[in-house]
């Protein structure tokens, strides 16, 4: 065999294994991004569900103790007008470990909250959830004539 010959092989050798790392990098990045898409929060189910019905009358109260709950728990809170009319709002409250969202009304007098892992891939032990849930009872049952519902 010539020594071109034997360049010309080497190269492509050189050529083909430089080909096949760059396919399995690419292969290997598409899968940790399906990964990563998968535990994305809109694709993530909720931990647990809480359904609050309060009389709207009492909505000013409500945003009072779900500040002082997020307050006792270390969240930030957010709670803004979800239309322009501004009888429909958004509330969220994060932390590091835990994020909750809530949306009210959903229906007439109804909070609706959802609690989630802020990382999905660094799970929270549910006891976690179900203190801090206890905890968000104890507060809104200090709202005359309200409910409050564990559903999940």
């Amino acid at each position: 065999m010539s020594i071109e010959r034997a360049k010309w092989i080497a190269g492509m050798s050189l050529l083909l294994g430089c080909l096949i790392g760059i396919l399995a990098g690419l292969g290997i990045g598409k899968i940790m991004m399906a990964e990563k898409l998968k535990n994305t929060p809109g694709n993530q189910l909720p931990i647990r569900s809480v359904e609050v019905t309060i009389d709207p009358s009492h909505q000013e109260r409500l945003f009072e103790q779900l500040r002082k709950f997020a307050d006792n728990w270390a969240y930030a809170i957010r709670i803004a007008s979800a239309n322009p009319s501004g009888d429909r709002f958004l509330i969220q409250m994060w932390r590091e470990d835990i994020k909750v969202i809530a949306t009210y009304p959903s229906d007439p007098g109804s909070l609706d909250i959802w609690f989630y892992y802020t990382n999905p891939s660094i799970p929270v032990p549910g006891r976690y959830f179900d203190e801090e849930i206890n905890d968000l009872k104890d507060f809104i049952s200090e709202i005359p004539n309200s409910t409050f519902t564990v559903e999940k």
